[in-house]
């Protein structure tokens, strides 16, 4: 996309936060010098709140310092060391010795360290935390407790479980749901109309429900079948977005079961799960709509299997376990 992308040209504001309950409590929590831990599905607007709150009541004398820390460790060593972002903070110009996470840690506490520029409180977001090792938690630990005189930390993370417990009892918990469909809707009339794209409703529904709860990506895919197609239609919509792949992990896995390749079926459903956040009843959901599509299975057996499973997942709490199970049967179709 060559334009603008529309996720950051209408990010929300306090008022347009799509989630009635919390965007009622933003402007409380942006009183509240302290902590916070956001955690919820991807593309629940985790990182919009984290801003909004970190604005502050008037929105000024707050400087704010954003990490990601999915794409810090998935980066090397060179790549941070060169990225002018943090080139403030390695004086020597030069690739550090020691391990990319005590390089992470490193850029994390000088930046804590520094002083707000305005005067004000600093605030530090580090967004996809749940990238971070126990390692690196605990070293975080001791940031926060040595600079929170100054900085104020916000993290995000679509994963709760993976913060230590040292972490989550120095911050706020604020849960971040995924917006409803009828607000997710309303949004994407509002950014359409704004835009002065012509669209129908069907398409709209259509971008919604093959979102699965996730706003950033109902809006980048609306925007990509608005420039492809110069109006969003429900033909151009279900053409782009099939193209986009968006079902393509799901279907990966449905193949791998069927051929009997559990352990490959396993490891992209737990990517699902652990790297893409997705719920389990989120994942049979989708697996629900693909298989219907299909003539080459029984649909009549599919509906007892995932019956079956969608009973399991209400009841227990370990999705990966029920869900591999799930595939294992359903490769035996």
């Amino acid at each position: 996309m060559d334009s603008p992308l529309w996720i950051d040209k209408y990010a929300p504001e306090g008022e347009d936060f799509s989630q009635r309950e919390l965007r009622f409590n933003l402007s409380k929590f942006q009183k509240m010098p302290i902590n916070f831990l956001l955690y919820g599905p991807e593309g629940s607007g985790k990182s919009s709140a984290a801003r909004i709150i970190a604005k502050g009541p008037d929105e000024e004398g707050q400087d704010l310092v954003e990490f990601n820390i999915s794409d810090l460790f998935n980066s090397s060593k060179k790549e941070i060391v060169e990225n002018p972002l943090f080139s403030g903070f390695i004086s020597s110009g030069k690739t550090p010795s020691g391990s990319k996470e005590s390089l992470v840690i490193h850029l994390i506490k000088e930046s804590a360290s520094y002083p707000s520029i305005s005067g004000g409180k600093k605030i530090m977001m580090l967004d996809n935390f749940e990238s971070a090792q126990r390692s690196f938690q605990q070293a975080l630990r001791r940031i926060i407790e040595q600079y929170h005189r100054n900085t104020q930390f916000i993290l995000t993370t679509r994963q709760l479980w993976k913060v230590i417990p040292a972490i989550r009892s120095r911050c706020y918990p604020i849960s971040v749901r995924s917006p409803a469909d009828t607000d997710m809707k309303k949004i994407l009339v509002r950014i359409l109309d704004a835009e002065e794209i012509e669209f129908t409703d069907e398409a709209v529904d259509y971008i919604v429900a093959n979102s699965s709860g996730n706003l950033r990506s109902a809006i980048v895919h609306a925007q990509a079948v608005s420039e492809g197609m110069g109006e969003v239609t429900y033909e151009g919509v279900v053409e782009i977005i099939q193209d986009m792949g968006i079902n393509d992990p799901i279907i990966e896995m449905i193949d791998c079961s069927l051929d009997g390749k559990i352990i490959d079926a396993r490891s992209i459903l737990e990517k699902l799960i652990i790297t893409s956040g997705y719920t389990g009843g989120e994942i049979l959901e989708i697996v629900g709509e693909v298989v219907r599509n299909r003539d080459d299975i029984d649909q009549t057996k599919f509906a007892l299997v995932i019956g079956e499973v969608d009973f399991d997942l209400a009841n227990e709490s370990n999705s990966v376990i029920h869900l591999t199970k799930f595939l294992t049967k359903f490769g035996s179709l």
